[in-house]
């Protein structure tokens, strides 16, 4: 309890500490003001109840999206499209040959140098293709991170500007899109380019098994944030 005067009759009045508003003094029955209301943390962008439980959509969302990443990473050095039933692969940092147990490897800048124009267009597709992948592992992990970045605010973990919660907010939809875009962009480029320069001659070039699964993946973390987007207007 707190003790205070009326501001009009001088009379003392009792109050509890966490009072505040408009009050009538029971001295003079004129009304007055007394304390401030407790201030709370502005929400950022996006933010909803932050105590409340975690949607199914959203928890998926998440676990999906980290799903991308690993994949993206793995797929760095895994083959996204195989002839004659995977002994011939073709990934993001070049060609790989696997025969009865034996492998052998060539990078696209020294295939580049040393076939002298044959296969030149799947070289010069797999050197886009690299770039291309490499884009979707950075975007891919920038918005994870994004991810982290929103829950741990509306939680309370964490303060930023809302200049920085307006971008993380809004950017989230691009990073997932252009890890999506990006990798079957690359994956489009290499397996056109395989086929201009070996014209079937030694088989069809068919996406991997990875590779399916990959864009599965990344197509359906896009569907879920578009969810989420729906779910948050």
């Amino acid at each position: 309890m707190v003790e205070i005067l009326c501001p009009h009759c001088e009379e003392e009045i009792t109050l509890d500490d966490s009072a505040f508003g408009e009050f009538e003094c029971p001295h003079c029955e004129n009304e007055f003001e007394w304390g401030e209301a407790p201030k709370t943390r502005p929400r950022s962008a996006g933010e909803g109840a932050s105590n409340g439980p975690m949607s199914g959509v959203v928890a998926l969302s998440h676990a999906v999206h980290a799903l991308g990443v690993l994949l993206l990473i793995i797929g760095l050095f895994s083959d996204w499209v195989v002839i004659l039933g995977g002994i011939i692969g073709f990934g993001p940092f070049g060609m790989s040959v696997n025969y009865f147990g034996e492998s052998a490897t060539i990078g696209w800048f020294e295939m580049f140098t040393n076939l002298e124009g044959e296969m030149i267009a799947a070289t010069i597709a797999g050197m886009l293709f690299m770039v291309l992948a490499i884009i979707a592992v950075i975007s891919q992990i920038i918005h994870v991170a994004f991810r982290i970045m929103l829950h741990m605010t509306e939680s309370g973990g964490l303060e930023i500007s809302m200049e920085m919660a307006y971008r993380v907010y809004n950017y989230r939809w691009i990073t997932s899109l252009t890890a999506l875009v990006c990798s079957v962009a690359g994956y489009l480029l290499v397996q056109i380019g395989t086929l201009v320069s070996l014209g079937g001659e030694v088989g069809f070039p068919r996406p991997s098994l990875f590779v399916v699964l990959l864009i599965g993946v990344l197509g359906g973390q896009v569907y879920l944030m578009h969810q989420e987007r729906l779910m948050e207007q």
